[in-house]
């Protein structure tokens, strides 16, 4: 375009691959929606399989987490900051099928996505609450059908990059394992781990937690002479293999994963009736304690989802009734655990803004 006899560039004389790569990557989820209706253009970039990718590995590595908070009356999304001013920064949304919230269960969150079941039915529900695209995956009442305290789930993306959903399953003292593929929309039953014990023992499961190709579940052995055992499902061979448990005096206590910095760590909590919390980090096949809070309340830990906020050193300590606590690791004392007040809520969850629908 000329002016005044110069000419000046404008943005539509930027390369295609530039304007996806390093302008159109770098906007937060929500503005790409308005990018759709500037032109065919821009419309067939963000629109494609390999952006919407890359921009969900870009977020999923910024500042761009978000809680899930489903309350008494309604659902709501808040910034995962906290700050005193994000207390009235909250956005409503409907639920999937404009359910009750007294009428889902969050399970666990991946790339934006959500896995929800439906408490009456147990169906399974993949979810994103930015893009509202809701995908139903239950199909006969073996495949997809999640029961609460029997069951877990993980979701994972595989080598080419599509999402599956693996669920584990306890009918009649016997464990089942199912995959779901979310290209093909079906489900697939598998072998699972042969040792008896993890059939018949009443015991729980954490949901999973996907790591460099594999997701990994803490399990619990309510059993004497048992304890805490992780296990984790690669997705190359799809198979389940033993992985060490962190090294404690006392196998009371409960393990809970989460990634930090793009490892795996897990916070346990153990040492009957004088409670410590320790924080371990993953390091190939071993782990190294990095965190020790003494004389904690054990009910602050148990049966909670924690969730590392980034690039900082605070977790967000979500119970499955809703409550939320911040967990900030570099204080010390009563300083480090605190509340996080939202009100009445049911449950939460934390996720990140992306674009991804688990439709490929």
């Amino acid at each position: 375009m000329n002016v005044n006899g110069r000419r000046t560039t404008s943005i539509d004389d930027v390369p295609a691959d530039i304007l996806s790569t390093e302008i159109l990557i770098r906007l937060p989820a929500k503005c790409i929606g308005r990018c759709k209706i500037v032109s065919k253009q821009w419309l067939s970039l963000v629109a494609a399989q390999n952006f919407r990718l890359m921009h969900c590995r870009r977020m999923s590595t910024s500042y761009n987490q978000m809680f899930l908070s489903i309350g008494i009356c309604e659902s709501s999304v808040f910034p995962v900051t906290f700050e005193q001013s994000d207390y009235f920064s909250k956005t409503q949304i409907p639920l999937p099928s404009n359910v009750s919230s007294s009428g889902v269960r969050v399970l666990t969150s991946f790339d934006g996505l959500i896995c929800l079941s439906f408490r009456g039915t147990h169906k399974l529900i993949l979810w994103n609450p930015l893009t509202r695209v809701t995908k139903f995956i239950s199909s006969t009442q073996s495949r997809g059908r999640f029961k609460q305290k029997s069951d877990a789930v993980g979701l994972y993306a595989s080598p080419s990059n599509e999402y599956m959903l693996l669920h584990a399953k306890r009918r009649n003292g016997m464990m089942t394992r199912y995959k779901y593929s979310s290209r093909l929309d079906s489900w697939r039953k598998m072998g699972f781990i042969d040792e008896r014990k993890y059939h018949n023992y009443k015991m729980s499961w954490s949901n999973g937690t996907f790591f460099q190709g594999g997701v990994y579940f803490t399990i619990k052995v309510h059993a004497i002479g048992e304890g805490n055992y992780l296990y984790g499902f690669h997705v190359d061979s799809d198979q389940f293999k033993s992985k060490p448990f962190p090294a404690t005096s006392h196998d009371d206590g409960e393990g809970s994963l989460v990634l930090v910095r793009k490892a795996l760590h897990m916070f346990v909590a153990h040492g009957f009736p004088f409670w410590s919390l320790d924080l371990w980090r993953m390091d190939v096949d071993n782990w190294t304690k990095i965190w020790v809070r003494q004389s904690i309340v054990p009910q602050s830990l148990f049966s909670h989802t924690i969730t590392y906020i980034v690039s900082t050193d605070r977790f967000l300590v979500v119970s499955k009734s809703g409550c939320v606590n911040e967990l900030d690791i570099t204080k010390n004392g009563e300083e480090c655990y605190y509340p996080v007040f939202l009100g009445s809520r049911l449950q939460g969850a934390v996720y990140t803004e992306t674009l991804m629908s688990g439709d490929f």
